[in-house]
């Protein structure tokens, strides 16, 4: 399965309600990063590893407006060298929590009864 972005794929497995691998690599490095999720609890491979979040200013689908721009990267230095490359999309680098957070928050519901 292919999710759209890191946020999306983060995603998955508290709206599934079921444990998934990641396997991505830093855009910048090309370093491998997998996160793996088993009964609720959240692993790096990367200890390092931090995800970007953010989005060009375009009013559409946020498929459009900001899956380019969630991505994992190996450690903040590498996540910073590609916020500098692209000062047209404004965001944020969050920590591994923040952005396990921000994915629950956003996708843990989606399939819930209620």
């Amino acid at each position: 399965m292919f999710a759209m972005c890191a946020i999306d794929a983060l995603g998955i497995s508290a709206m599934l309600g079921r444990d998934t691998v990641i396997e991505t690599v830093d855009v910048v490095s090309g370093r491998p990063i997998t996160i793996t999720t088993s009964d609720g609890r959240t692993s790096w491979e990367l200890a390092t590893a931090v995800a970007f979040v953010g989005a060009e200013e375009c009013g559409g689908p946020s498929a459009d407006c900001c899956c380019d721009y969630l991505n994992v990267f190996a450690d903040d230095g590498a996540a910073q060298a590609w916020a500098d490359a692209h000062p047209n999309v404004p965001g944020q680098i969050l920590s591994q929590q923040e952005a396990e957070e921000l994915a629950v928050r956003l996708f843990g519901h989606l399939l819930s009864a209620s």
